[in-house]
């Protein structure tokens, strides 16, 4: 049985126009399903769990963007039940991430309701908050905070909408000392920005780890090394295009666990997780989905 979540808020109430057109194919198809759309994030998950605790979906749908993902697969990572999207977000990197990101509502009908589901990785968070998984990046630093003003302005929208909480943050950002350990080897340093991605992209397509897969087994961390408040305005914009990697002030080290400790908090998926310190896990093929 599928069941269909739905953000009725995300593009513009364009969510529920793909949603009600992927209605239309399932019931010409004769397949069983359910629908959720409430008008709240927390009526949303409230139903959404009651209905993963039933036990009666094989497939879920999220309608929306990169948060509706986020919410659907705190309860789907490491179960016996699929997990699509049909891109209707600001960012939609985990719709990038499986090719979903320019596909039809058909096409991505023909593809989940034909195909087996493949496994992907994921990012396991644990702390004192409990536990949460993300799909693509989680991170801590000057990103995070850019990441958490982008979330309050509704216009403009896109890679404009980052670019301009970018050069806000920027005016007060300070370097935060760290304390970190990647699988054995222990740092403690000042960082502009430090990312953990299980994806290549995060922010509507930004490159922050170039190389990172959803399916290798590992994390790549991106840490960026103080520098001045011009220098990173000059590096920042290149993470669009995955061009920053070359800069002597960024290393990236690969690891499968990774231990964080400083005043700051973390972001997945856009998602705020919590305050440092916190663990994080790669949990190799912990999701089932669709690649197209």
């Amino acid at each position: 049985m599928w069941l269909l979540v739905v953000n009725s808020k995300a593009g513009k109430g364009r969510a529920s126009k793909l949603a009600s057109k992927f209605e239309v194919l399932l019931k010409s198809n004769n397949l069983p399903y359910e629908i959720i759309h409430k008008a709240t994030y927390e009526e949303t998950f409230s139903k959404y769990r009651l209905s993963i605790a039933s036990g009666k979906f094989e497939k879920v749908v999220a309608i929306g963007g990169d948060g509706l993902v986020n919410l659907c697969l705190q309860e789907v990572a490491e179960q016996n039940i699929g997990l699509s999207v049909i891109p209707a977000g600001t960012g939609n990197d985990f719709a990038r991430a499986v090719g979903a990101h320019k596909k039809s509502v058909n096409e991505i009908f023909n593809v989940v309701s034909s195909q087996d589901p493949t496994t992907i990785d994921l990012g396991l968070v644990t702390g004192a908050f409990g536990k949460r998984w993300y799909v693509q990046v989680l991170s801590t630093g000057f990103d995070a905070l850019v990441n958490n003003l982008a979330n309050r302005i509704n216009w403009p929208r896109g890679q404009v909408k980052y670019t301009l909480a970018t050069l806000l943050t920027l005016a007060r950002f300070k370097p935060i000392p760290y304390e970190l350990i990647i699988d054995d080897k222990q740092f403690k340093q000042d960082f502009m920005l430090l990312s953990v991605a299980n994806g290549e992209t995060y922010g509507g397509g930004m490159r922050i780890c170039p190389d990172a897969s959803n399916s290798d087994g590992i994390f790549d961390i991106l840490l960026v090394h103080p520098v001045s408040k011009i220098v990173l305005l000059s590096i920042f914009p290149k993470v669009f295009t995955g061009k920053h990697v070359p800069h002597p002030k960024i290393d990236i080290i690969r690891g499968k666990k990774v231990q964080l400790s400083a005043n700051a908090s973390a972001f997945a998926d856009g998602e705020f997780v919590s305050k440092l310190p916190i663990e994080i896990t790669n949990v190799k093929n912990a999701l089932k989905t669709w690649l197209m």
